[in-house]
């Protein structure tokens, strides 16, 4: 994708959104896991409701040897009228070996993967893995996430190896972007008399 694509859809994106920034949650409604099994073992993906709005989500897993340099490869449908996921704005591969040792993240993806992977699992060091994975108290919140549209989405989280490319792992979640009722502004009441 050429770069004057890329800001392009960065716009729309943002036009978009403006409309629905407030008063907007997501709840993660489905998780599923495929992984490898000649590259990991003892798979686990656990999806927990807390609340009515608010799910968390606990995966673990087991490396078999060591990964030594892995990708990820990140895409974003939305479900349109005719319940079909449609691919949405984003897709970015990153080298989670590099995304890690940056000091800097160069945009706002960047900075959401790192500040997840750093806080929630235990790939918090470089490369190579090996050993147990995990990630804990998995959840999208409103600070974290750009403002959406009121609809459903999925996004694709898609590990490779870099050489040869072999498929590792892939976690498919599935939220949706809904209006809280509660956080919805009430008009002013006037008063007649003090």
């Amino acid at each position: 994708m050429s770069k004057g694509m890329f800001i392009w859809k960065l716009f729309i994106f943002i036009v978009i959104s403006c409309n629905y920034a407030e008063g907007v949650y997501y709840k993660i409604k489905n998780i599923e896991c495929k992984a490898n099994r000649s590259h990991f073992e003892n798979i686990s993906c656990t999806l927990k409701p807390i609340n009515w709005t608010r799910s968390i989500l606990n995966m673990d897993g087991d490396i078999i040897g060591n990964l030594p340099n892995a990708f990820l490869l990140v895409e974003t449908f939305y479900r349109d009228h005719t319940n079909l996921y449609k691919p949405f704005i984003f897709k970015f591969k990153y080298n989670i070996c590099q995304l890690l040792d940056k000091r800097k993240p160069s945009n706002f993806l960047e900075r959401y993967a790192l500040l997840h992977l750093k806080s929630l699992t235990n790939i918090n060091h470089s490369c190579p893995y090996s050993g147990h994975l995990f990630a804990r108290n998995f959840h999208l919140d409103e600070l974290s996430l750009p403002p959406l549209p009121l609809q459903e989405y999925k996004i694709i989280f898609n590990f490779t190896l870099s050489n040869p490319s072999i498929n590792l792992a892939i976690i498919l979640l599935y939220f949706e972007a809904r209006e809280d009722y509660h956080k919805r502004t009430r008009p002013a009441r006037f008063k007649l008399f003090s």
